[in-house]
């Protein structure tokens, strides 16, 4: 057999893996619903040892993949290559934006106008006929464009700001036992990976050898601790000495997750501490990361506002229909009963098909007038412009409608790690003789502010800065916390071990037995009494106060430390620290003489001399250090409270410590029954998720399309969620279940992480906020909105801009169907009784289209107020059109169009006219410009019959301007919908809105008095008297609008479904504090009885 056989054997022979790529998945899934050591037991029963499971992937423990087996690799276990999120083309997002049911409605509208249009009008109209339906089809490219344009935008931008930069970082590999640089994307199963510390784990893997080594799981778990990793050998001599202790004491010990280490490293995980070497056993998809990615790509549900205004699309166009409709038998009745009347002569049946189709336009008219136009529009602009104001606070929204989500939300969830905390150890509380509370937002402390003493204060900057390991920047978390108080107070650490630090150095390591680390210095300054050494000493408090006899006081004198003293700082201090979850850090020292210790203890530091020399010890401090709470937190938590929002926090984090944050984050007030719960009792007592499409455990089988996950038990979640506010020792299965069960409950629920575990439940929510700084990639794609500055008040803004862009949205529609009530009446009656709009297509153009886009850019652009927290969130089954709104558009409605149809039918005895503009009469008003008389016969002194004055009559022009100029100043009117009476108030902080406001007008002058042709209004346009009338008749209804706020709202009706109340709505505008009153509870529970 030559040597090119062999190379091909060996290759087929290594594509045999002995392994099947679901027991290495079973493997990670064992450790991460590790309860004590499971992922250990999985080895020995799967594998027997780590060794013969390298085998078993044809890799080895010392040189790592041999051969070239990577595409069979590949095929057997899948690629570790991280597809990026699918780019959208301009071309898709344009026909996702038409997907609208509103544009729908228009394009066929305009697509019918067009069509009959040009079918039946006369030759000299033809070649315009078509711009009305034309107009619309504008109308509704340029809302089309606008939207694909911006999502497009914020692809790209999105695409920016997080460019996946796992896939480009490279990873050291020992391959063929060389050791080689590879990219992220490249790295396969059985891959020996360097491990560094501050590197994020590119797959899952197992620890085979290593120092020290540390993980940082708060991005998969939430939960902030630092996990000891150790290779399965040391893991099992750890259980093997649990196992003993437990037979010494003859009673099994408390059983932990983490008790014992664990060898296993999860991809997305960072390494805090030491180094060694991790074999990858799986990647891609399958990976604890690669699942969470997976499941990123459902399908966007349609946002309450959406649902809202499709509901109200669809019963404008069934109200237009129904108007039209109703005008078509009206006019055929009308037709056939004069034709009896007057005895059918049979006559051109061309003359009657061309009346016919007359009537179907009209009809046409009436539908394309009852559409509004502008509201796509005016969403928009009110997203795109509340998107624009809210990227100037560090907000970048990948999702427009977004915002429009948090104006009705009435739950957050929150992640705690990185959210509500920075993620960043602090020292927060010491006791030095006396309690101190430090304030971490300070840059810089005074030592002598906290510690009068210099020779205390002496010892305690001596002792930290030399019983700890690396910098303020580099170093486990709890050094980290300390050196950076070091830095505040301004204590040059290095500088200090290089004076008392001196090799050969003499220390005790912390280990999980020890509980503490000991340094021993030999360059000390006080040798009075032949002491020539020193032992400083931290670790677990209730460990070291054990070992103390002394303490300094505040005075800075070495007091004995009775058992008075020593039950106090027990119960006071280090207990009443941990029940504000803050851990416990002893410091103390004791003075050596020559013969009480040197390097030989280090021989035998668990079991020798040491445990002696750590004794009969001066306790110099306590530290208190918790992660320390974001600075805007508690505030922002109130507010919105008061604003009728539930916050809940979900955490990683044991029941003691997320109770005490959620405490000091003002989330929890008093507890109550089911306040606070674990994950895993949350998801017991609710049974988890079904999918309500095949009824089987979620996840299931069917398409992602098809599934609709729910609650199992739907009662036990209704009477939990009423309390919850804290979900502890969590799982990202768990966040997942809370806020389906929440949106399932009718709730808008948003979600705020920043690790991996939370990917799932952003991807859930209604709206997901990412941290900007401190978030995960992950994180970053699910969520909706980005936080570019990690500033949690910012939920606070969002949702006011969501309840300002619901507020805008409401204001242009009740300007907006204001307009086309009266405009859709005018053109109804006038039909029937007249045969005729009394407003032209043109100038109908006009209202519906450019005045209502104009429109919807005036109301669509007003900005947020405090007030808006005041009251409660919109549910989601509130009917979009208000009470309130209800009353303003009948009496507005029927006011402006009881003036119309005065004009209409009266205005020849109203509207003075210019003696000059009829030389033929010495009328004193206008003509008429009816075209027909009230029994319907042709010609009723219609206008076009004087020779010399051919063209529209001024009549129908004023008409059109003072109906133009009612809308002009219920613009102004419209800025309210609550009934506030000052309709001016704020409206010199909106300029778009003036410019619109002037802009409309000098359009409509340059409309009535230039654009006779075009327009159809009355030749050299309209008297100065009549300009008066217009403009006095637009400003009635200022009065109008205030007396209507007068009116009581019972009197009208509501339109939509009316819904009770929930409680944490009834919450809006109180005290938080108040909230959990039993007295305020009553209160509540009255009020929402009572709507």
């Amino acid at each position: 057999m030559n040597s090119q056989e062999e190379i091909d054997n060996t290759n087929n022979d290594m594509g045999n893996f002995e392994v099947e790529p679901s027991a290495l998945i079973d493997l990670v899934e064992a450790y991460r619903n590790r309860k004590f050591v499971e992922d250990l037991t999985y080895v020995d029963e799967k594998f027997s040892d780590v060794e013969k499971l390298a085998d078993k992937l044809k890799s080895s423990l010392d040189h790592g993949i041999e051969g070239n087996d990577f595409q069979k690799r590949e095929e057997h276990f899948g690629s570790n290559e991280k597809e990026p999120p699918p780019r959208k083309g301009i071309c898709k997002l344009f026909l996702e934006a038409l997907d609208d049911l509103m544009l729908k409605i228009l394009i066929v509208s305009a697509i019918i106008s067009i069509i009959i249009s040009m079918i039946f009008a006369d030759n000299d109209d033809r070649p315009i006929a078509w711009v009305e339906g034309g107009a619309i089809l504008l109308a509704v490219a340029v809302v089309t464009g606008v939207t694909a344009w911006n999502d497009y935008q914020k692809e790209k931008q999105f695409m920016k700001l997080t460019e996946y930069s796992d896939s480009k970082n490279n990873f050291t590999v020992l391959r063929n036992g060389v050791q080689e640089e590879i990219n992220f994307d490249d790295i396969k199963v059985g891959d020996l990976v360097a491990i560094r510390t501050g590197m994020n784990i590119p797959a899952d893997a197992i620890l085979i050898r290593g120092t020290g080594v540390t993980s940082d799981e708060s991005a998969i778990t939430g939960e902030n601790i630092e996990l000891k990793k150790e290779p399965i050998e040391q893991c099992k001599m750890r259980l093997e000495e649990k196992q003993e202790e437990e037979k010494f004491l003859c009673n099994a010990l408390e059983r932990t997750n983490h008790d014992i280490p664990s060898p296993i490293l999860l991809s997305g995980t960072q390494i805090e501490t030491g180094e060694g070497w991790s074999m990858v056993i799986v990647v891609g998809k399958e990976s604890c990361v690669g699942k969470i990615y997976a499941k990123l790509s459902q399908e966007i549900e349609t946002t309450p506002l959406q649902l809202k205004l499709n509901k109200i699309a669809a019963d404008i166009c069934y109200l237009g229909m129904f108007s039209a409709a109703i005008t078509l038998i009206v006019l055929f009745g009308r037709f056939f009963i004069e034709q009896l009347i007057d005895g059918w002569d049979g006559g051109d049946i061309g003359d009657y098909l061309e009346e016919w189709f007359e009537y179907i336009l009209i009809a046409v008219t009436i539908v394309v007038v009852a559409v509004p136009e502008g509201l796509p529009l005016a969403v928009k602009i009110a997203l795109a412009y509340s998107v624009r104001n809210m990227l100037k606070d560090q907000n970048f929204v990948k999702r427009l409608s977004s915002f429009e989500i948090m104006g009705g939300a009435n739950n957050i969830c929150s992640d705690k790690t990185g959210t509500l905390t920075k993620n960043e150890m602090a020292v927060k509380e010491m006791w030095v003789g006396g309690l101190q509370s430090l304030d971490n937002e300070l840059q810089e402390y005074t030592i002598g502010d906290y510690i009068r003493d210099k020779k205390h204060a002496d010892l305690f900057l001596q002792g930290l800065s030399c019983n700890t390991i690396g910098t303020s920047k580099e170093a486990n978390a709890t050094e980290k916390a300390i050196l950076k108080m070091l830095d505040k107070f301004g204590c040059d650490y290095q500088d200090l071990r290089g004076q008392h630090c001196k090799d050969p150095l003499t220390r005790f390591q912390f280990t999980s037995r020890r509980k503490k680390m000991s340094t021993v210095l030999t360059e000390i300054d006080d040798n009075e009494f032949g002491y020539d050494k020193r032992l400083h000493i931290k670790g677990a408090a209730e460990y070291v106060l054990a070992n103390c006899t002394h303490y300094l006081n505040e005075q800075g004198e070495r007091v004995e430390l009775d058992p008075t003293t020593k039950n106090h700082l027990i119960k006071d201090v280090i207990k009443g620290f941990a029940e504000r979850a803050i851990r416990t850090i002893c410091c103390a020292y004791r003075d050596l003489k020559p013969e009480d210790g040197g390097l030989a203890h280090d021989e035998d530091a668990e079991n020798g001399v040491s445990k002696v020399v750590e004794t009969f010890l001066t306790c110099i401090c306590i530290l208190g250090i918790r992660d320390v709470i974001r600075p805007e937190v508690p505030g922002a938590v109130e507010k919105c409270q008061h604003a009728g929002i539930r916050v809940r926090m979900i955490t990683g984090d044991n029941q003691d410590t997320a109770l005490a944050i959620a405490k000091e984050c003002n989330i929890i007030v008093e507890e109550k029954e089911d306040s606070i719960m674990t994950g895993p009792q949350f998801y017991e007592r609710v049974g988890g998720l079904y999918c309500k499409n095949c009824n089987e455990d979620s996840p299931c089988k069917c398409p992602e399309k098809n599934i609709k996950e729910a609650v199992k038990n739907k009662k036990e979640f209704a009477k939990i969620h009423q309390n919850l506010s804290v979900l502890a020792r969590s799982r990202p299965e768990d966040k997942y279940l809370l806020v389906t069960g929440i949106k399932e409950m009718g709730d808008v629920v948003a979600v705020i992480g920043d690790g991996i575990n939370d990917a799932l439940a952003l991807k859930k929510a209604d709206v997901g906020f990412a941290m900007g700084v401190t978030g995960v990639d992950v994180a970053k794609h699910a969520a909706d909105i980005i936080l570019l500055d990690d500033n949690f008040a910012s939920i606070v803004q969002a949702c006011m801009w969501g309840r300002n862009i619901y507020d805008n949205i409401r204001r242009f529609l009740q300007f907006q169907l204001s307009v086309n009530i009266v405009a859709l009446t005018t053109a109804f009656i006038g039909s029937c009784i007249l045969r005729e709009s009394p407003l032209q297509p043109i100038q109908l153009l006009w209202v519906n289209l450019i005045m209502d886009s104009l429109g919807s850019l005036a109301e669509a652009t007003e900005r947020p107020t405090e007030k808006l927290l005041n009251r409660p969130p919109q549910s989601r089954d509130d009917y979009i059109i208000s009470h309130k709104m209800v009353k303003h558009l009948i009496i507005m409605g029927t006011y402006q169009s009881i003036v119309v149809f005065v004009l209409i039918f009266l205005g020849e005895f109203l509207i003075p006219e210019d003696s000059d503009y009829h030389p033929n009469t010495d009328g004193k008003y206008v003509y008429p410009g009816r075209a027909y008389s009230w029994d319907g016969k042709d010609l009723y002194r219609k206008f076009t019959e004087f020779d010399d004055d051919k063209g529209p009559s001024r009549h129908y022009t004023v008409v059109f301007n003072a109906f133009v100029f009612m809308q002009i100043f219920n613009m102004i009117c419209a800025r309210k919908i609550n009934d506030e009476f000052n309709i001016f108030e704020g409206i010199h902080e909106n300029p778009i809105f003036l410019i619109i406001l002037a802009i409309i007008t000098f359009i409509q002058i340059i409309l009535v008095q230039f654009t006779q042709d075009v327009f159809q209004v009355a030749r050299k346009g309209l008297h100065w008297h009549q300009w008066i009338l217009c403009i006095g008749i637009g400003l009635t209804v200022f009065p109008v609008n205030f007396i209507t706020k007068l009116l009581p709202d019972r009197f009208f009706p509501e339109l939509g479904k009316k819904k009770t109340k929930k409680v944490h709505n009834m919450t809006a505008g109180r005290d938080p504090e108040d909230i959990n009153d039993p007295e305020e509870q009553d209160e509540i529970m009255l009020e929402r009885n009572n709507n």
